[in-house]
């Protein structure tokens, strides 16, 4: 299935029409072993592709263009570790910080122009597909051992025909919280473990001002679909690009229903339009969340360990997978500073940069190896640190074309059917027919 998948993957690379791509992309909405070593350095690998990345010109800029998704007031990992790579290899980076809601139409505009203004950005995983088929970004030529200390089903998301187009930096998959002074007030030992125990303990743990439970993406419908989606065994799109989704995303939708009606959601969540689920959380609101992963550590220092408690997400028919959520670094195939860009990248995504991310602003680490590191373990209980390394290796995506516009088609009906206006069923196979035919029109079907 696997060879199948990435063979059907250069097929429609290649395949679908070059100008088609442009306009969709462009619509809006030493060995990795923890060591930095003196020269900044640390992956082996087979040598495949030389001891520095770059594109063979010889020569390495003394700066870069560094387009990053919102301040870096609000993403300190990143600045600390870009102050790392400053300081570790003598090239200097220019961060303009690009409001998250514009950062996609802001590199469209720039590279359709071709411009080179910017040499490399951070963004998420689903952009990557429209990206890459419209030629703007350039093969990262990461050395195997550099890719390896990933999870596979992360390697798998930014890897087209076999070439890297996006380095992993952090992650922000969902992680299950709970309050668990509040749940042994209610008689539980334990939270729920299962979607239907989620149902038989949530009325009982709702009441007043309180909510039983509370999604990961409140204020993004699709996003939590797709979750509970993986979780009841089925997936977006199969190996041939063709949706998939109706018959377990049925059994999603009705399950969201129940929590609605039971009460055990929130108001406003009805159509997943509530935001703030980690504010609200430490505000008491929720007795157990599908939480925005940085949301344990700060329980920690607010609440404190007697209180905030973390278990794996709850399963649903088939297993716990949370959604894979990964912001990585591309850059631009449009740049004249390729080498030094492509050095970002690789710095910014080491096993030491991913370790030093978590330990300054609470992002999960994006290598399973980062979760058994004595300072990572001193800082974090072992409780917590298990759970985030189970979702890391147990969660799931997909890169799809025309994203903006199949996310649409998708929260067009599933908000109907949170509403009550169209049923489950009837509203998913809406979706699907709007998706077939936009994917027959751009010719991937």
């Amino acid at each position: 299935m696997q060879d199948k998948h990435h063979r059907t993957r250069r097929r429609f690379l290649t395949g679908a029409g070059a100008a088609g791509a442009v306009a969709l992309a462009g619509c809006s909405g030493s060995n990795d072993d923890g060591s930095d070593g003196s020269d900044g350095s640390e992956d082996g690998g087979d040598g495949s592709s030389g001891g520095t990345t770059g594109s063979g010109s010889g020569s390495m800029a003394d700066e870069i263009v560094f387009y990053n998704a919102g301040s870096l007031e609000f993403d300190p990992g990143t600045e600390a570790n870009i102050q790392r790579f400053q300081e570790e290899t003598g090239i200097s980076v220019e961060v303009n910080e690009v409001p998250w809601n514009n950062l996609k139409t802001s590199l469209t505009t720039i590279w359709r122009n071709e411009d080179d203004q910017v040499d490399a950005f951070n963004g998420p995983t689903w952009w990557l597909a429209d990206f890459v088929n419209s030629g703007w970004l350039e093969p990262l030529e990461l050395e195997s051992g550099h890719m390896s200390k990933f999870p596979s089903s992360l390697v798998d998301l930014v890897q087209f025909d076999g070439q890297t187009y996006m380095a992993p930096e952090f992650g922000k998959w969902g992680s299950y919280l709970y309050d668990q002074q509040y749940l042994e007030e209610q008689g539980f030992d334990s939270p729920p473990s299962t979607w239907d125990e989620i149902l038989e303990q949530g009325e009982q743990l709702s009441g007043g001002d309180k909510a039983g439970f509370a999604f990961t993406w409140a204020d993004k419908s699709v996003f939590s679909f797709k979750q509970f989606l993986y979780q009841a065994g089925g997936r977006l799109f199969n190996d041939s690009y063709e949706p998939v989704f109706v018959e377990e995303g049925t059994e999603v939708l009705e399950f969201f229903g129940q929590l609605r009606e039971r009460d055990i959601i929130p108001d406003g969540m009805s159509s997943l339009g509530e935001g703030g689920v980690g504010d609200n959380f430490i505000a008491g609101q929720y007795a157990t969340v599908e939480s925005w992963t940085p949301l344990g550590s700060r329980a920690l220092n607010e609440w404190g360990e007697g209180r905030i408690a973390s278990a794996r997400p709850p399963e649903g028919p088939e297993s716990r997978a949370t959604f894979q959520d990964t912001n990585g670094i591309s850059v631009s195939a449009f740049s004249e500073r390729k080498d030094a860009a492509k050095e970002f990248a690789r710095f910014m995504t080491t096993q030491s940069s991913s370790k030093n991310n978590m330990l300054v602003e609470g992002n999960p680490a994006v290598v399973p190896e980062v979760y058994e590191d004595d300072e990572i373990r001193e800082q974090y209980p072992s409780w917590l640190l298990e759970d985030m390394r189970f979702n890391l290796e147990n969660a799931k995506s997909e890169t799809y074309m025309a994203q903006p516009q199949v996310d649409d088609y998708l929260n067009e009906q599933i908000t109907q059917a949170l509403l009550g206006e169209k049923e489950p069923q009837t509203a998913l196979e809406d979706a699907y027919s709007n998706i077939e035919r936009l994917y027959q029109d751009i010719g991937l079907i």
